[in-house]
């Protein structure tokens, strides 16, 4: 039987998930390996609207690096519908 372990996360971890989180997935949504079905989830999550923004949400792990979302957005979705692999 395994025991539990009680994970403590510090304030500067959390940060450095979000970052990873928003990192991966923008580097994801261009890579041609990553499944089509792994894409559309990211695009749904970029594209999600400001009432379902939650803990790991785009636009907040935007917000934790004073980035505009919106803008990211904006040519995100522009890179996007010019890469041959969208």
């Amino acid at each position: 039987m395994r025991a539990e372990r009680h994970v403590v996360w510090s304030d500067e971890d959390l940060v450095r998930l979000h970052g990873h989180l928003l990192e991966k997935s923008l580097h994801d949504l261009f890579d041609a390996r990553v499944s089509v079905a792994t894409r559309r989830e990211i695009l749904a999550w970029l594209r999600a609207p400001k009432e379902r923004s939650g803990a790991f949400s785009y636009r907040t792990c935007c917000a934790l690096f004073g980035l505009d979302s919106d803008e990211i957005r904006e040519r995100v979705l522009a890179w996007h519908a010019d890469c041959p692999s969208g």
